[in-house]
């Protein structure tokens, strides 16, 4: 054995020490292997073809764009009946409800916010109830702006001769009221000054004579032939009464005026009074028959039927004996009649006032007394301006809780 190691040193040295030279010869990092160029490199591969999938079903876990804006309806009609509980409203859910369609459905509407709060200021809910001046239901309507919103149709109106004297008297009454203010300013203290403040005044008083005298003929379809020409004669008297008091505040003495404001101020009383007594007989008669149908139609007292079903009873008075007990009519009535107001209070507030408190006023006072406020004509009127403050208070908390209420808007409800 050992015989053949110096044999195979021989052989393996020398191999060994040309492999150690190879090496060290050879680069660290050798080229990469190409594989060989193909005749066809030039030509793209179409990718293979995707598998055809069944088509897609929607998720229920995902809500239609009509479901999704159900539930936001849904969630803003719950807050805001929340929002009218805390203020004493009666069945706030339905009047929400009725008052949200009826905005919906119409093709121009003031903010829902601002319907509810008027129809929460005017009956706090109670859509059976009838006013000593002759209003009736959801939004406290009168026969002659029914007649104005043109939402008589076929329909049914209780409307008897006192109402017909109570309107006239109330619209009629007006200029007496405004000299009798004029006057008075003399009477109380005859001075240059006052005088001139007093023919300012009376240049409105002409300016005011006819509003609402037009509106009265929307009740002659309700009266006798004579109705107009009673309307026509008043007018016509109280056209002589104002230019009467121009003469007298120009050539006229003191003691002249006193007795002109006397006169003047008995008839518009007589004509307050005829007002008052014919619209309360008025009042006690709707609600007489209102409770005796009721009574004869569900077989129950009329208290409970308006206390636990009010919105049943409305539609079936609404039918059966005046539009106006109806909820979804009024409704709708209100949508038109508070848009009519807004575009009047458009042009009354101007540029610096605040549209939704000339649109509340006007709403509660009529036009007929607000311009004469403005005019100042009428001192004040307690009733509305309370009113005028209210109503864009309501709305806003309303807003607020439904989370519609836009900080922006301020500005330009001013």
């Amino acid at each position: 054995m050992r015989r053949q190691l110096p044999w195979l040193a021989a052989v393996i040295l020398p191999f060994t020490a040309g492999a150690s030279a190879y090496i060290a010869l050879t680069p660290n990092d050798p080229m990469p292997l190409r594989p060989p160029a193909s005749r066809h490199a030039s030509i793209e591969m179409a990718p293979p073809a995707a598998p055809e999938l069944p088509p897609s079903e929607p998720s229920s876990a995902v809500p239609t764009l009509s479901e999704s804006a159900k539930r936001e309806i849904e969630q803003r009609e719950h807050a805001l009946a929340a929002e009218l509980a805390k203020m004493w409203t009666t069945n706030p859910d339905q009047l929400v409800n009725v008052v949200d369609d009826a905005s919906r459905n119409a093709p121009v509407s003031p903010s829902v916010s601002m319907l509810l709060a008027i129809a929460h200021a005017e009956t706090n809910g109670q859509i059976l109830d009838v006013s000593e001046a002759g209003a009736v239901g959801l939004a406290q309507a009168t026969p002659i702006a029914i007649r104005q919103e043109n939402m008589f149709d076929d329909g049914k109106m209780f409307v008897t001769a006192d109402y017909l004297t109570g309107s006239r008297a109330y619209i009629m009454k007006k200029p007496l009221g405004d000299a009798d203010t004029i006057a008075s300013l003399v009477v109380a203290r005859d001075t240059p000054a006052t005088r001139q403040h007093a023919k300012r005044l009376l240049d409105s008083a002409f300016a005011l004579r006819r509003e609402g005298v037009d509106e009265l003929s929307l009740l002659e379809m309700f009266a006798g032939k004579h109705y107009a020409e009673a309307i026509n004669d008043a007018d016509q008297h109280n056209l002589s009464v104002l230019r009467r008091l121009s003469t007298l505040l120009k050539h006229g003495s003191r003691a002249q005026l006193r007795v002109f404001r006397d006169k003047t101020r008995r008839e518009y009383r007589a004509l307050k009074q005829t007002q008052v007594v014919t619209w309360a007989r008025y009042q006690y008669d709707l609600i007489a028959k209102r409770d005796r149908m009721l009574e004869q139609h569900f077989g129950e007292s009329a208290k409970r039927i308006w206390k636990e079903r009010p919105y049943v009873a409305g539609e079936y008075l609404g039918d059966a004996l005046d539009v106006r007990f109806s909820a979804r009519k009024q409704a709708a009535f209100l949508v038109r009649h508070l848009e009519r107001k807004a575009q009047e209070a458009k042009k009354l507030a101007g540029d610096e006032g605040n549209v939704n408190e000339m649109t509340a006023a006007l709403y509660n006072g009529g036009s007929h007394n607000v311009k004469r406020m403005l005019a100042g004509l009428i001192v004040s009127l307690p009733e509305t301006q309370r009113y005028m403050k209210k109503v864009p208070a309501t709305a806003r908390r309303l807003e607020l809780a439904a989370g519609t209420y836009d900080v922006s808007h301020e500005r330009t409800l001013r």
